[in-house]
């Protein structure tokens, strides 16, 4: 479910990026979804951020790209610990420019459940 939204995970609390499954015709709102993210994350504390970014089965194009690469760069002061669920193919390609262009490092977690319990240990 497309979404960015709040969880609680054994009393922390992770935010999520949801663009999983969402297509090149999505595109708006992929950028209604990364605008409010970063919103949200703007207003945390520097280093204070747990987050989840769920690419699983998204289909990236160019732009597609450099919107991500802009958010993550965009998060990067406020970001405590970060994991992508779902990076495959195009996008891992894609995750090797934004670590370069930012000097962030993700974790690489297969399911959700797994980069939350990532996070918490963070």
């Amino acid at each position: 479910m497309a979404g960015f939204y709040e969880l609680n995970h054994k009393g922390k609390t992770i935010l999520c990026l949801d663009i999983a499954d969402l297509r090149i015709n999505d595109k708006p709102e992929l950028n209604r979804l990364v605008e409010e993210a970063k919103k949200n994350i703007r207003q945390q504390p520097p280093k204070s951020v747990l987050i989840i970014t769920n690419v699983k089965e998204t289909k990236f194009d160019t732009e597609i790209a450099n919107t991500i690469k802009e958010y993550a760069r965009h998060n990067t002061p406020y970001i405590k610990a970060s994991s992508l669920v779902g990076v495959s193919g195009w996008a891992k390609i894609i995750l090797t420019a934004v670590k370069t262009i930012t000097g962030r490092d993700f974790h690489l977690a297969n399911t959700v459940d797994e980069a939350k319990e990532w996070l918490i240990s963070q």
